[in-house]
């Protein structure tokens, strides 16, 4: 390979076009030498399983796709690094010839080619492995340091033939000799540089499949063209992409932090919510922070101090044409961002987006989750089919429907055991009131469908007996699709024959989730909220200046007792806390009797704060028990956590390294219920004591609201009977995937053997929230 230097810088020309020729052959020589065998075995891999005819999973056709891109986009790849490289140093090399001098001085260039020379076989298979490293992991770039070792080695070879000054002087003219492509290098460097000020604050960090690369640079480039023919100034552009990038990326690590996710085109609708409770957060910079700062420096000081070729004046005629310009960037823009094409096809609304887009890249992942998430359609869809499915539903209820007890539904903030997902011992039970609980009582762990949040989605499953597993990835319903009245539970009280006053109340503010909209579109008859909670509630009652639960169900026993004053209507509300909410760096300090810490290994404050914030709930709902246990009406109270928290890197990363395998999947996505009645209700408990044992996948969000009605003794709707029909055999559907009744996961309904079944279910949510036109209200309510 050394030898193929030599001889072809001894024969070839220093006309650039012959140089960049040569360059050419010893990059397609390099390539045939290093990675031949690895190309055609990849050739044969894709000629195999792509060809007519052959039996291939769609999931198996897309690796060998992959592999096919990877390997064209890596070579590709190395050739733009190394192409200058070998170029400069072909055009440019030392003179061989040196008539004057003396012996030492003729014979130093010999020396530094074989000095070069020695280096580059030293640096290049010093770990180096291309085959191995560079090219065999097709989901990313590969081994990054094998990428820039051997662009490394070949710097080091070029500069022991080149001559400095020649090169130097080149360099020095280009601007003015090749004033286009120098602004062309401009661009694609500030690309560069704003692609890697973001990739590095997320997940990716910049090892994300390679021909993914070249999309998440693209995007930079049309935002500096665009710029720039709107502007006929580069460096507006460039200053735009690099604090652009920079703003996203920190953004991004920012909420990573705070709740374990970055962030979605649905999270843009929640940006006000977000706001609100920032303040309770403290946010830590990280090593890759300091990086993409000096990053971000360095492409600002290089944009100012850069002298980029003067355009031309605008003329009206250039003015027309920057139009057009603009115009069609727009159009192709949109075009390939409908079609997919403008992010490569990725498959934008994956369960666990954080590592999706370790492979994908940040920017392409949010694009297509951003298309993918506008509309929801169901292949097939027909009303009919959805009415049928209702219709023949085979259910016998186990209660008499003439009772209407009082209904308290309590979605608890962040209430979560944690013991499920990781081995924790504590100085004391931090929930021992709920464990201790027997007596007409129902509880176990309840299915969620996310985790860390948002809250409004567990609340959207709950009180529209849905589920997320039938909705794009990274939607948030509350803000997108809840646009018109719908068939809640809320109406189902409603509709009783002996009607229910409902109420729904939130100890915060108003403005979160577009709450105040949603619910009057769920039908509450009175919608209560803490806009001034810090002014209205002595100090005393602020845990983390946020309401404390003990003080929340006070509200809701005001709340009840005010409508009893004056009226004997069976009383319903649903109640959303608020004490709970993540920020567990935010300094806390128990009371001694709540406080609980790890003793297994030395945990961090906030895990600590989380476990004695959970005590305190679990103290505050023994009070509301015993305020109702005293209550001469009957009254059921049904209380469930959100989700699980979201905690900070470094709890998220210690927790990780106790994790234990959940008994039915990923811990993460458990969380408590509880069904109590001040009467007589079967008994179940499944939650996790010595006896019995704990019990996974029983139950999830969407039926729950139904199993508290049919616990309560209510009228059912033909949708409630239909889910409890269904929830005998599927007992557990989230956006993970279904559970059977005999504890078996399925990763999506359609892979299920259920699938006829499920797909009846998909046709009827459907119905329930999109079809206005067609609507089975009756179904419903």
């Amino acid at each position: 390979m050394h030898l193929v230097f030599l001889i072809i810088i001894k024969h070839m020309s220093t006309r650039s076009r012959r140089a960049g020729i040569a360059a050419l052959i010893i990059l397609i020589i390099y390539f045939l030498i290093e990675g031949s065998g690895l190309f055609a075995n990849t050739y044969n891999i894709v000629a195999a399983n792509l060809k007519p005819g052959a039996q291939v999973t769609p999931e198996a056709a897309a690796i060998v796709r992959n592999m096919y891109r990877e390997n064209i986009s890596r070579v590709l790849l190395l050739a733009i690094a190394l192409f200058p490289i070998i170029f400069i140093s072909i055009k440019y090399h030392i003179k061989f010839q040196i008539k004057d001098g003396s012996i030492f001085k003729k014979v130093i260039p010999f020396i530094r080619v074989i000095a070069g020379a020695v280096l580059f076989h030293i640096i290049l298979n010093s770990g180096t492995q291309f085959l191995h490293e560079l090219f065999t992991n097709y989901y990313s770039l590969g081994y990054w340091p094998s990428y820039l070792r051997i662009v490394a080695a070949f710097a080091v070879f070029g500069g022991s033939i080149i001559d400095l000054k020649a090169a130097m002087d080149w360099v020095k003219k280009f601007p003015q000799t090749h004033p286009k492509l120098y602004k062309v290098i401009f661009v694609i460097g500030i690309s560069v540089c704003s692609c890697c000020i973001l990739e590095l604050q997320v997940a990716s960090k910049m090892n994300m499949m390679t021909h993914m690369i070249f999309f998440s640079v693209l995007y930079w480039i049309l935002l500096q063209v665009f710029f720039y023919v709107l502007t006929n100034n580069l460096k507006i552009g460039a200053f735009v992409s690099l604090g652009l990038s920079y703003l996203i990326g920190l953004i991004n690590d920012v909420v990573y932090q705070f709740r374990g996710n970055y962030v979605m085109y649905g999270d843009l609708t929640v940006v006000r919510t977000a706001l609100e409770v920032a303040g309770n957060y403290t946010y830590k910079p990280k090593f890759w922070f300091f990086v993409c700062l000096a990053l971000l420096a360095m492409g600002v000081l290089i944009t100012i101090f850069i002298k980029l070729p003067r355009g031309n004046k605008p003329t009206g005629k250039g003015i027309a044409i920057r139009a057009a310009i603009e115009a069609a960037l727009i159009a192709a823009v949109i075009i390939t961002f409908k079609t997919g094409i403008l992010y490569n096809n990725v498959f934008g609304v994956g369960w666990d987006y954080n590592k999706n887009i370790i492979y994908t890249g940040y920017l392409p992942y949010f694009l297509s989750n951003m298309n993918s998430i506008q509309t929801v359609n169901v292949d097939g869809y027909d009303p009919a089919l959805a009415d049928d499915a209702l219709e023949n539903v085979n259910y016998e209820e186990e209660t008499d429907t003439n009772f209407y007890p009082n209904i308290i539904i309590i979605q608890n903030e962040a209430f979560s055991d944690l013991s499920v997902a990781y081995d924790i011992e504590t100085n004391q039970d931090y929930m021992p009131f709920v464990r201790s609980l027997t007596e007409n009582t129902r509880k176990g762990y309840l299915n969620m469908s996310i985790t860390g949040g948002p809250t409004a989605n567990t609340e959207f499953e709950i009180l529209l007996r849905s589920t997320l597993c039938y909705l794009p990835y990274g939607s948030v319903p509350y803000t997108q699709y809840v646009n018109s009245d719908l068939p809640s539970i809320v109406q189902v009280l409603r509709g009783q024959s002996d009607p229910y006053y409902t109420v729904a109340y939130h100890p915060y503010y108003s403005s979160g989730y577009r709450r105040p909209e949603v619910y009057d579109h769920f039908g509450f008859d009175e919608v209560v909220f803490e806009d001034h909670f810090q002014s209205d509630f002595p100090e005393s009652d602020l845990i983390r200046d946020y309401l404390s639960d003990s003080a929340d169900y006070k509200r809701v026993e005001e709340l009840y007792e005010q409508f009893r004053s004056h009226s004997d209507a069976p009383w319903f509300c649903f109640n959303v806390t608020i004490q709970n909410h993540g920020g567990y760096t935010q300094d806390y300090d128990p009371e001694e009797e709540d406080r609980v810490y790890v003793t297994n290994f030395e945990a961090t404050d906030s895990i600590n704060s989380y476990l004695s914030l959970v005590k305190v709930s679990d103290d505050a709902f023994r009070e509301l028990i015993e305020y109702f246990e005293q209550c001469d009406e009957p009254t059921i109270i049904a209380m469930y956590g959100d989700h699980q928290p979201a905690f900070d890197e470094e709890a998220t990363n210690l927790l990780g390294e106790h994790a234990v395998a959940a008994p039915g999947g990923d811990g993460n996505y458990y969380v408590p219920y509880v069904i109590w009645a001040n009467f007589d209700i079967e008994e179940e408990n499944t939650l996790g004591d010595a006896d019995p044992p704990s019990v996974m996948n029983t139950l999830s969000t969407n039926y729950f609201a139904s199993v508290v009605f049919e616990t309560a003794g209510i009228e059912l709707t033909d949708y409630d009977r239909y889910l409890l029909s269904l929830h005998e055999d599927i007992p557990a559907i989230t956006a993970l995937g279904v559970w059977d009744s005999n504890g078996n996961h399925y990763p999506s309904p359609g892979e299920s053997p259920y699938a006829d079944e499920l797909s009846d279910l998909e046709m009827i949510q459907y119905n329930l929230i999109f079809d206005d036109e067609h609507r089975l209200t009756d179904r419903f309510e």
